[in-house]
């Protein structure tokens, strides 16, 4: 008998095995599209374009890879802050130079370890945050970095949960 059984056969698209996911990859696909729709709108808005693609490369964690540790909203909000710290600060203290790029991401590293909110898109947010010459005002950097990072988790929670296979987050804090 082979794997295939005819008596399987299904007669209508609500039958059909492969629907649930492609209604669950097209809420994954809707929830990247509002929450990076948001913050695009608010990283232009503040003239911080510069940090969509690490909340584009957040967004595709938090919907695709949902359950991953790294993927929860303590990480996703606290590494990001962290990194933006980690870049305000070595941009303050030190020139553009490959080094202190480096040392940027560096200590956003360490200083997500420290705080247990490690999110490896921070790594990019130390980066425009140290090349993007947001030292004017540490607040005005801040802000922006964590109104995104509240968006996308919030429209991660909305989102991945109403799919039923789901549950985001699987901790908070």
């Amino acid at each position: 008998m082979s794997e295939y059984d005819e008596s399987k056969k299904t007669n209508t698209l609500s039958d059909h095995p492969i629907k649930p996911y492609w209604l669950e990859s097209c809420y994954t696909l809707l929830g990247i599209f509002i929450g990076m729709g948001i913050i695009c709108y608010v990283s232009i808005r503040y003239d911080m374009s510069l940090l969509i693609p690490s909340f584009a490369s957040s967004a595709v964690m938090l919907f695709v890879s949902y359950k991953n540790p790294f993927s929860q909203p303590r990480n996703v909000i606290g590494g990001h802050l962290m990194s933006t710290l980690a870049g305000i600060i070595t941009s303050n203290l030190f020139i553009n130079d490959w080094w202190s790029i480096t040392l940027a991401i560096v200590l956003a590293t360490f200083l997500m370890i420290i705080s247990k909110t490690l999110h490896p898109p921070g790594g990019a947010t130390a980066l425009v945050a140290h090349l993007g010459g947001y030292v004017h005002s540490s607040v005005s950097t801040l802000f922006p970095v964590l109104v995104n990072s509240i968006i996308i988790v919030l429209v991660a929670y909305i989102i991945n949960n109403k799919i039923a296979a789901r549950k985001y987050p699987t901790f908070w804090w």
